[in-house]
């Protein structure tokens, strides 16, 4: 097929590139023998620009519909992770795995490219200002956090008088610089480990120093004889400032005591808390030990009258029992990573019932049903005996 294009049957763009005319384009789809009804209304030339730039002064991202909002509504991306780690890209709130992925057709990216159906009757050029054969591509990931617990274990605070001057303290800062998650899923780790924040510092309570806190607030307590829902909490930091800082005493009553919805100027005490808390000051300090001792030390460490009947479901992320004993197994102290968990899981004992395997990994699936099913799916077998569900590792 031959089609002469002369002077009169060439148009001029903006950019005094030639565009053919309408008619020399009717006679190319006559040769060509296509139906005009088929095809869409508008013609554009593609033309490689005379400083076509190799592809590394740009690069493309993937993004679905939400994380798109997201940046067009003037919110920014961070890529965190050092030379050593595999980049990760994240937002205010959620952590995503930032990955290359390659083609084997380049991708050519224009400047004024119009879409189906959104472009002029008449014919247009698009410049061509680089093509790449790569792109990166974004998936939610569950951050990795423990080296903030790791990093705050090497300082721990047990009082002013106890301080080091040249000892490392980490800010929130920090921590952006140096881990690799949200600022929000940052705050929520602190939070979960709690961790206090100290002259602008974030810290971790000696635990010896945080057990003695609380039995002084809850000697107080009875011996002020107020009720456990309604525990003044500016009369605690008067009695006890001289002691303690009042900023260590008052998020102290923020992890063990809830405000109370009717009179803000009154706590009242989180039960399961404090229970979850003295069971992990008596196994931390014994590992092992008989569980009806266990038990007997449990019921005389809790304040009196507290209300709460001991059941093991509230310590489950803290041991795990086979009779006649109880062992400490902290979930803090366990690795942030699924799979590494359970193989640390499994080192330590070869078969879990449902429930203890559940209270391990329940952090790591968000607390979600579905994604604590998949993930024993994934790394654990099963069988029933007696009547009760087990699962075993699968590797």
């Amino acid at each position: 097929m031959e089609v002469t294009e002369t002077e009169e049957s060439a148009l001029k763009d903006k950019t005094n590139r030639q565009l053919r005319s309408k008619e020399l384009l009717d006679e190319l789809i006559d040769k060509a023998k296509l139906n005009k009804d088929d095809l869409e209304p508008s013609v554009q030339h593609i033309y490689l620009s005379n400083s076509l730039t190799a592809n590394e002064e740009y690069k493309l991202l993937e993004l679905d519909d939400d994380g798109l909002n997201y940046l067009l509504e003037g919110n920014s991306l961070i890529i965190r992770g050092s030379e050593t780690e595999n980049a990760v890209c994240c937002t205010k709130n959620a952590t995503f795995s930032f990955k290359v992925a390659e083609i084997s057709n380049p991708l050519l990216i224009t400047s004024n490219l119009s879409l189906s159906g959104k472009c002029d009757l008449e014919a247009s050029n698009s410049e061509v200002l680089f093509l790449t054969n790569s792109y990166f591509l974004m998936a939610k990931e569950k951050p990795k956090l423990q080296k903030i617990k790791n990093l705050l274990e090497l300082n721990l605070y047990s009082g002013r008088a106890y301080e080091q001057n040249n000892a490392q303290k980490y800010t929130i800062e920090h921590f952006l610089d140096c881990i690799q998650a949200s600022e929000e899923e940052i705050y929520q780790y602190l939070n979960y480990i709690q961790a206090f924040q100290i002259d602008g510092f974030w810290r971790l309570l000696d635990f010896r120093y945080l057990n003695q806190i609380m039995d002084n607030i809850l000697k107080l307590i009875e011996e002020k004889c107020w009720l456990f829902d309604k525990i003044p909490a500016k009369d605690i930091y008067q009695e006890l400032d001289s002691i303690y800082e009042i900023s260590v005493l008052n998020q102290v009553v923020l992890y063990y005591f809830t405000r109370n919805e009717d009179d803000p100027n009154f706590y009242s005490i989180r039960k399961e808390k404090i229970v979850h808390f003295y069971a992990d000051s008596i196994l931390r300090a014994t590992i092992k030990m008989r569980f009806t001792e266990f038990q007997m030390i449990l019921e005389k460490s809790l304040p009196s009258n507290l209300g709460i009947e001991f059941n093991l479901c509230l310590i489950q992320d803290l041991c795990y029992v086979e009779e006649p004993y109880i062992y400490y197994l902290n979930v803090l102290d366990m690795p942030d990573d699924l799979e590494k968990r359970f193989k640390y899981l499994f080192e330590k004992r070869k078969k879990w019932c449902l429930e203890e395997l559940r209270a391990f990994v329940q952090d790591l699936c968000s607390n979600n049903a579905s994604e604590i099913s998949n993930a024993l799916t994934k790394y654990c077998r099963s069988y029933t005996q007696n009547g009760t569900k087990y699962f075993t590792s699968r590797v």
